[in-house]
C-alpha cells in the first residue's frame, strides 16, 4: 500500500523549520504542555514532531485541514475506532512477543492479524460515506480502499480465515481418570446432558444455570497442565496446527509499513484534540498569514495555566493587535498583573501556529516565524565570573545578531539587575535594534520609558481595578504607561508607608 503522510504535503526534508531553542520552550512553558499531548509514555515518537515547528504555509494548512475535518464528530469517531483496532493489533503483538509456548504465541500472531484486517475493512466500510475536505485524509480514503481490494489484504484475510476455521474444527476430549490424572484424546460424540438436566429441574421450578463467571489469568502464559493439554491436542489435529505455524513463518509482520505511520501521524491530532477537550477554554485554527504584517488574537490565553492541574476558577483572556508599522508590544503596569502570562501566550500562539495546531485563541491571525526567541529574566549564577548584567548582553547580542523581519522576540524583565537610568538607556538601544531588524517583539518591562509613543511600538498595560487599584484584573489592555507606583498602594493597604511606620514607631516610645 502507498499512502501519502497526513502531516507532510511534501518530503519533510524540505520543509523549512522554525528556530526554537530549548530555553525558549521551557520559558513558554511548552515542554509542559507537549508532556501533556503525548502522555507517557511517548509510544509514537510525538515529541519530536511537537518540538518541530515549520515556516512553510502550505505544511501548516495541509494540518489545519486535517484538524478542521476531525473536528466533526462523525469522521471523529471513525479515526478513533481506527486507532483503537491498531492499539489492540500492537498489544496482541507485543503480549505475543512475550510468550513462551510456540503454539499460544503463532495464535496470539493469527488473532492480531485479524484484529488488524479488521480495523483496516471497518474504516473501509465507513470512509466512502465521511465528508471528507482535507488532502490528507481523502489521499488516505483512497489508499485505503485500493489496499482492502488489493492481493495483498485480500490474501492475507483468506488465509487468517482458512487457519481459524481449522482451527475452531478442532474436537477433543478431557477425562479425569481415576489415577487424578488428565486424559486427552479425540472427541467421542459422548452426549451433552446439560440441557437433558436442565429440562429435568424446570419441573422443580428451577431456571437455566448461570453463565460460569469471566475469569481473567494472572497472566497470560499458560500452566504446565494447559501446556501439555495443547501439545497433546496439536498432536490430535496435526493439518489445522500446521497451518497456524506456517501462517505465523510466511507473515511475521503482517501491518503495512504505510498503516503504521498512518497510525503515528494520525495520533499527532487525536492526542492533541484530547488535550485540547480537558482545557475549558475553546481553541481555534488561526489565519496564517502570506507575510509578516498584522497579526493579532481575541481572547487568547496561556494554554500551560489552562493546563495546569489543580486549577480552578475561570481564566481570564486578552486581545492584542500589531497593525503595520508596529512590531513590538511593549507591556507595564504592577507585579501579579499577568505580564509575564500575557508575553507567553504570544509566543505560544506562534509556535502552536507553526505546527499546524489549533492555538489558544478565539480566533488569531498569525505570521510564521523564522525563529522565536525568548530572553527571560535568569538568575545570577554563582560561577558566573562575569556577573548578571553581562551574561544578559552576550544572549541579547546573539539574539539580535540572527533577528530578521521574520522573527519574534519575548523579553520578560530585561536588565533589571542593574540601575534605572542603565536598564532605560541599554533598553532603548535595543528596542531600537529590534525595530530596525524589523522583528516582531513583546518586551514586558518596568522602564515605563520604553513605552514611549513611536509609530513601532504599541504600550499595553496590565490594568488594576479602579475602585482598588491592589486588585489586580489580569487584563492586558492597550493604552499608554501610566507611571503609578503601585507599590504604594499595598503599602498604604498594609499600613507600610514610610509615615505610618513611623507613626506606629513613635507611639512605642
Amino acid at each position: 500500500m502507498f499512502a501519502e503522510s497526513v502531516l507532510w504535503p511534501r518530503e519533510p526534508s524540505t520543509v523549512a523549520e522554525v528556530v526554537v531553542d530549548e530555553a525558549t520552550v521551557a520559558d513558554l512553558r511548552l515542554d509542559q504542555v507537549i508532556a501533556a499531548v503525548v502522555g507517557s509514555p511517548d509510544e509514537f515518537g510525538l515529541a519530536a514532531l511537537l518540538r518541530r515547528p515549520v515556516r512553510d504555509r502550505d505544511t501548516v494548512r495541509y494540518r489545519q485541514e486535517v484538524f478542521a475535518d476531525l473536528a466533526v464528530d462523525e469522521i471523529r469517531a471513525v479515526f478513533d475506532d481506527f486507532a483503537a483496532g491498531l492499539r489492540r493489533v500492537r498489544r496482541r503483538s507485543d503480549g505475543a512477543a512475550r510468550l513462551q509456548h510456540p503454539r499460544q504465541r503463532q495464535r496470539w500472531h493469527l488473532d492480531a492479524a485479524a484484529d488488524y484486517l479488521a480495523a483496516l475493512t471497518t474504516t473501509a466500510a465507513a470512509l466512502p460515506s465521511l465528508p471528507l475536505t482535507s488532502r490528507a485524509l481523502r489521499q488516505w480514503r483512497t489508499a485505503v480502499l485500493d489496499a482492502v481490494a488489493g492481493p495483498a489484504v485480500t490474501e492475507l484475510a483468506e488465509q487468517v480465515r482458512t487457519v481459524r476455521e481449522a482451527l475452531a474444527a478442532v474436537r477433543y476430549s478431557v477425562r479425569v481418570l481415576d489415577t487424578g490424572t488428565l486424559a486427552v484424546g479425540p472427541d467421542d460424540d459422548t452426549s451433552d446432558y446439560t440441557a437433558t438436566i436442565t429440562e429435568l429441574l424446570a419441573r422443580f421450578g428451577a431456571g437455566p444455570p448461570p453463565p460460569p463467571p469471566p475469569t481473567q489469568p494472572e497472566w497470560p502464559d499458560m500452566n504446565q497442565m494447559e501446556e501439555q493439554i495443547l501439545d497433546r491436542v496439536a498432536a490430535l489435529a496435526p493439518q489445522a496446527f500446521g497451518q497456524l505455524a506456517a501462517f505465523a513463518d510466511r507473515s511475521p509482520r503482517f501491518v503495512d509499513p504505510a498503516v503504521a505511520s498512518f497510525d503515528r501521524e494520525i495520533h499527532f491530532y487525536l492526542r492533541y484534540l484530547d488535550f485540547a477537550a480537558t482545557l475549558t477554554e475553546p481553541l481555534s485554527l488561526p489565519r496564517i498569514l502570506d507575510a509578516p504584517g498584522d497579526i493579532g488574537a481575541e481572547d487568547a490565553f496561556d494554554i500551560a495555566l489552562a493546563a495546569k492541574p489543580g486549577r480552578t476558577g475561570p481564566l481570564v483572556c486578552n486581545d492584542f493587535e500589531l497593525a503595520d508599522p508596529e512590531r513590538v508590544l511593549v507591556v507595564t503596569g504592577p507585579n501579579q498583573g499577568g505580564k509575564t502570562t500575557f508575553a507567553r501566550m504570544v509566543g505560544q500562539l506562534c509556535y502552536l501556529a507553526a505546527l499546524g495546531c489549533p492555538v489558544p485563541a478565539r480566533s488569531a491571525h498569525l505570521a510564521l516565524p523564522d525563529r522565536l526567541t525568548t530572553h527571560f529574566e535568569r538568575a545570577e549564577q554563582a560561577g558566573d565570573a562575569d556577573g548578571r548584567l553581562l551574561a544578559e548582553l552576550g544572549r541579547v547580542r546573539e539574539t539580535l545578531d540572527n533577528a530578521t523581519a521574520d522573527s519574534v522576540l519575548i523579553l520578560n524583565e530585561s536588565f533589571s539587575s542593574t540601575s534605572t537610568l542603565d536598564g532605560v538607556r541599554i533598553g532603548g538601544q535595543v528596542l531600537d535594534r529590534i525595530i530596525a531588524a524589523g522583528s516582531v517583539a513583546v518586551w514586558v518591562t518596568f522602564f515605563d520609558e520604553l513605552a514611549a509613543a513611536r509609530p513601532e511600538t504599541v504600550s499595553m498595560v496590565a490594568a488594576t481595578d479602579p475602585a482598588d487599584p491592589a486588585r489586580r484584573t489580569f487584563r492586558i489592555v492597550r493604552r499608554a504607561a501610566d507611571g503609578q507606583a503601585h507599590a504604594v498602594v499595598l503599602a498604604q493597604r498594609y499600613g507600610l508607608t514610610y509615615g505610618l511606620v513611623t507613626a506606629r514607631m513613635t507611639a512605642c516610645e
